[in-house]
């Protein structure tokens, strides 16, 4: 008996992940809600954005920036620009394992925390190394020293 592997859409392809879900993009606009109405004057805050880190491009679904780290009047297709903060939402399809080693290639490019939101638990671990993280869930206060970033995680979710 034959089984068929699943066809990856080009969308896949392209960014090397597979495609969000009804809250997968929920959880990433609530994100970018909450972040923006946090950090808004000093970091930029941007889904989906190319990052040309290493060999590979990586395209996150949050990066957050320090405003004077990148110039956003500059057309960019991959930003060279190490981002402050990375927030991967783990996918349906996805395995932690995946989202852990693309951690360890962040923090290697110089990424000072890593987000890995999971939305079945309804939690966000933060880490602050490739093996040093935080983890948060139901009404607990989110809170990433490393931008100072500050919010009640059940949030996130509704």
């Amino acid at each position: 008996m034959e089984t068929l592997a699943p066809e990856i859409s080009d969308y896949e392809l392209e960014r090397g992940k597979p495609m969000p879900s009804l809250k997968h993009a929920l959880i990433q606009g609530n994100l970018i809600h909450f972040l923006r109405m946090e950090l808004g004057t000093e970091y930029l805050v941007l889904p989906e954005l190319s990052l040309a880190l290493d060999a590979q491009k990586a395209v996150p679904d949050v990066s957050v920036f320090l405003r004077s780290a990148i110039d956003a009047t500059v057309e960019q297709i991959a930003v060279a620009q190490v981002p402050r903060t990375v927030i991967e939402i783990l996918s349906p399809t996805q395995v932690i394992a995946e989202l852990l080693e693309k951690a360890g290639r962040y923090f290697a490019a110089g990424v000072q925390s890593y987000w890995l939101v999971v939305p079945e638990l309804r939690a966000v671990a933060v880490y602050s190394t490739p093996t040093k993280y935080r983890y948060f869930y139901n009404g607990d206060t989110l809170a990433d020293p490393t931008t100072g970033a500050s919010l009640v995680v059940s949030q996130l979710f509704d």
